[in-house]
């Protein structure tokens, strides 16, 4: 039990331009469907709708 316990933090590469360009590519991505998401779920109100003047007859 004499070993010597090696706590050293692991050698992890740094990532690539190409890794980081996927990663906040994913990220953009996400929010762009939760956002569609939420446009779906969330009335927004038509405020400017044109009406159409209708003739008695």
């Amino acid at each position: 039990m004499a070993s010597e316990l090696d706590f050293s933090p692991p050698e992890v590469p740094e990532p690539t331009f190409l890794e980081n360009l996927l990663r906040y590519g994913l990220f953009l991505g996400a929010i762009f469907q939760l956002i569609c998401v939420l446009a779906i779920i969330v009335p927004i109100p038509k405020s400017h709708e044109a009406q159409v003047p209708s003739r008695g007859l």
